[in-house]
């Protein structure tokens, strides 16, 4: 998996993935339009859509009659350095799910691939180079 990360202008930049793309700006007070994604509510977001996508793969094999979901994850800062300190979630299902099916959605979805990552933080090699 790769994405890309180009600037279009100011602190704009352009995010490539796949098969879509996104912008990724600063709020209007720290100099941006505002009309683009936050880094950090791209980490919330990839959280939430690994998290609940896991859910609904495990609802279907196992017919657990997930008839809706919906998920709020919210952010607290912590630092120095400045960092995501706490995430809180919380996924609210719709359909006729007993506590047991419930509980098994739960602890499917907390081990999701982001998940996983961010409670194990993986090695992260950085290098910088001069533009050709």
């Amino acid at each position: 998996m790769q994405v890309e990360v180009t600037r279009l202008e100011g602190k704009r930049l352009s995010v490539t993935g796949t098969d879509g793309r996104l912008v990724i700006d600063d709020l209007t007070p720290d100099g941006g339009p505002g009309d683009g994604w936050r880094p950090t509510e791209l980490v919330l977001a990839a959280l939430g859509g690994c998290m609940v996508g896991t859910m609904l793969s495990f609802a279907a094999d196992q017919e657990i009659p997930v008839a809706d979901v919906r998920m709020v994850l919210e952010d607290e800062v912590d630092g120095p350095p400045k960092r995501i300190g706490v995430i809180t979630m919380t996924m609210y299902i719709a359909g006729d799910v007993s506590p047991r099916q419930l509980e098994s959605l739960k602890r499917v979805a907390s081990k999701c691939k982001i998940g996983n990552t961010l409670a194990d933080a993986p090695e992260m090699v950085f290098d910088m180079k001069l533009a050709p």
